[in-house]
């Protein structure tokens, strides 16, 4: 995978990452400050959760000591399946006539941590996804764009929710879905 593909799932992370901030910073609001901690806590655990699905990905995908490319094209399909997975896990939920989202409280500790373990799975399987389809482990290219797609989306989505900025959540998150599909597609074209 290309540093592009990298900085595409994170800007599509980054957009999930926005609208659960603006949800759970319009219910609950906070101090900015506290929110920004909040928010660079929940980032850093997903960034976390991405480079350990990665390196689980890279230690279960399919390869050969032979032919490097062997197998390139089934690891870039399991890829593609485990995006269809998240992408359908995402955007449900959203194309309900009124949609019951998870909403937790920014003002308890335990609760944020909950936030970032329930939506780190998704950031997880993303993760394993593409260690299918990673050679080598370049972990700059995988920690740097999400972490920075996170903390910039997150804060976005606080300050949106704590000003109860109008938003259409299930737009961005066709836009979110669509961008996770087409790195996925890409992959098995690339294969």
């Amino acid at each position: 995978m290309s540093i592009t593909s990298y900085i595409v799932i994170a800007l599509a992370l980054g957009i999930t990452n926005m609208l659960l901030f603006r949800r759970c910073g319009e219910v609950t609001p906070v101090r900015l400050s506290v929110g920004i901690c909040h928010v660079l806590l929940v980032s850093a655990i997903h960034v976390v959760f991405f480079f350990l699905g990665s390196l689980i990905g890279h230690l279960l995908c399919f390869h050969s000591t032979d032919d490097p490319h062997m197998y390139a094209d089934i690891n870039a399909y399991i890829f593609l399946g485990i995006s269809i997975v998240v992408i359908i896990k995402l955007l449900v939920p959203y194309l309900r006539k009124e949609p019951r989202l998870p909403l937790f409280n920014l003002n308890d500790s335990m609760s944020v941590l909950a936030m970032a373990a329930a939506t780190g799975i998704n950031v997880l399987l993303i993760g394993i996804g593409s260690g299918f389809v990673e050679h080598g482990n370049p972990i700059h290219s995988i920690i740097w764009p999400l972490l920075i797609a996170n903390i910039l989306f997150g804060s976005l989505g606080l300050m949106f929710g704590r000003r109860k900025v109008a938003m259409r959540p299930r737009r961005w998150m066709i836009v979110a879905s669509v961008l996770l599909l087409g790195v996925a597609i890409a992959s098995v074209v690339n294969a």
